[in-house]
């Protein structure tokens, strides 16, 4: 087995939640569970595959090894390569920053900084989506969730939800399903969001939310052996760090009932 050590720019910041006693970063290991990810379904997830072990990774509490991830898949890219890969992460953090928490992911993004800045290379600072106060984001959200819930049969939790925690609901709404989530569909397939989503949230072992965001991704085109890659990917990031997810998933039950849930609707 090969580790890799960073010592990069951005592993003072990176490395703030690291215990001393844990599994070092295994550079072959991450390496080749990208490429599962990248060669799964003809490559219908190749965009997003080292985006997607590094939004595990964050899950897992360990986003320290997210910079040295970022290291390997482009070791051997050019600048405008290493930029296109870096947009890709950097959305990834966006996205799973509400299912996981800031504290996992603010030093996996330093980490990241710090290896664009070894490399002399620099992105806009630019925001790609509008401001909170310059769009209809709670209207945004609202679309986008009932999109990717329509296959999940789901409607009930945010009901209960929004009878008992308002601002809660709201902000769910507002900014996680408006702004991050379908913010992001100018730069990157809500299809792909979806699954970068899932793929946190499995990581992060919450069964219940796994299962819902598999069916969404799924539901919103995803293949079912894309979905299972995503799955045995979450395990093996969960079995490096030393743990184990707390309950398996039939990825091809959900499928069935994805499939289900589509034709009820075409009936309707």
């Amino acid at each position: 087995m090969t580790v890799t050590e960073s010592n990069g720019a951005g592993a003072k910041y990176a490395n703030v939640n690291l215990t001393p006693d844990a599994t070092p970063y295994d550079s072959v290991l991450f390496q080749d569970i990208v490429r599962q990810l990248e060669e799964v379904e003809n490559g219908q997830i190749r965009e997003v595959a080292p985006a997607i072990i590094g939004s595990m990774l964050c899950a897992q509490h360990r986003g320290d090894s997210l910079p040295k991830l970022f290291r390997d898949v482009t070791k051997d890219k050019d600048d405008e390569e290493v930029k296109a890969l870096f947009a890709t992460f950097r959305t990834a953090l966006t996205l799973i920053w509400p299912f996981i928490g800031l504290p996992q992911c603010v030093p996996a993004s330093l980490g990241l900084v710090g290896e664009m800045r070894e490399r002399d290379i620099f992105m806009t600072d630019q925001m790609d989506r509008p401001f909170l106060s310059e769009a209809n984001w709670h209207q945004k959200g609202l679309e986008t969730r009932k999109t990717i819930y329509r296959t999940a049969a789901n409607s009930e939790v945010m009901n209960m939800m929004g009878g008992f925690f308002p601002e809660l609901t709201y902000m769910t709404h507002a900014v996680v399903f408006g702004f991050v989530i379908g913010g992001s569909e100018k730069t990157q397939g809500l299809p792909l969001c979806e699954t970068i989503i899932a793929g946190a949230v499995a990581a992060l072992g919450a069964t219940r939310q796994t299962k819902t965001h598999f069916k969404g991704a799924m539901g919103l085109g995803i293949s079912a052996a894309a979905i299972q890659a995503v799955w045995q990917a979450a395990e093996q990031v969960a079995e490096w760090n030393g743990g184990r997810l707390p309950a398996q998933i039939d990825v091809a039950v959900l499928a069935d009932e994805v499939g289900m849930r589509l034709e009820s609707r075409g009936r309707m």
